[in-house]
């Protein structure tokens, strides 16, 4: 691994500067995921697809592994010690429903032929309502907020709704979200989630007016 990005920003020949390198790196770490077919994510993972063991090496010592879908021209970090979510019980929850919503349209072969799917917003509520036995709380404007969220990870974002369509907007699901919500990444996240929502459940049963 190089000790910083002066000698490989040299060996491109004026093609890229150190801190090139240090952009990309900072934008695959904060976002997540890097679709060439992004504009304002082609420069960086091109820089990154070209020196992958470099940046493999860089991010291991964040504990994080660099992964690459080439078919689809995407790459992607996980955290690979554990689970330190940063996200609160809505965004976690939201995050899982997209996830289920996905595994399920893949395995019916509803993916479009860059990997993602859309759906509409009563399907992603019912969805929500089935994974999580709650409704979901919140209304268009709390659904963007999240998908805004959504978005900076390079999992899914708002898309406009088909002509015709009394939806405000539809949702877009993007392929990295099989890769950051792995199977194995979901499991690690099982216990944890659990037991923040007893203690949900459990806070919500002592409010005032609640059902005994």
């Amino acid at each position: 691994m190089p000790r910083d990005w002066n000698a490989m920003a040299e060996r491109s020949e004026g093609t890229y500067e150190p801190n090139d390198f240090k952009h990309a790196m900072y934008q695959l770490v904060v976002q997540q995921c890097l679709y060439l077919r992004q504009r304002d994510q082609a420069v960086a993972f091109r820089l990154v697809s070209a020196h992958r063991e470099a940046f493999g090496e860089a991010l291991s010592l964040l504990g994080l592994r660099l992964g690459f879908n080439d078919r689809l021209e995407f790459c992607y970090v996980v955290q690979e010690t554990g689970v330190h979510s940063q996200l609160d019980l809505q965004e976690t929850l939201f995050l899982l429903t997209l996830r289920q919503i996905y595994h399920a349209h893949a395995n019916a072969g509803d993916l479009s032929p860059e990997g993602d799917t859309q759906v509409d917003i009563p399907e992603f509520e019912e969805s929500y309502k089935s994974l999580c036995q709650r409704e979901f709380e919140g209304r268009s404007e709390t659904l963007r907020a999240l998908l805004k969220m959504a978005s900076r990870h390079g999992v899914a974002r708002a898309i406009d709704a088909p002509e015709g369509d009394p939806q405000p907007f539809a949702i877009a699901i993007w392929p990295g979200i099989a890769e950051v919500l792995s199977e194995h990444a979901l499991s690690r996240f099982g216990a944890e989630l659990k037991s923040r929502l007893i203690v949900t459940d459990a806070a919500r049963a002592q409010e005032p007016g609640s059902a005994a």
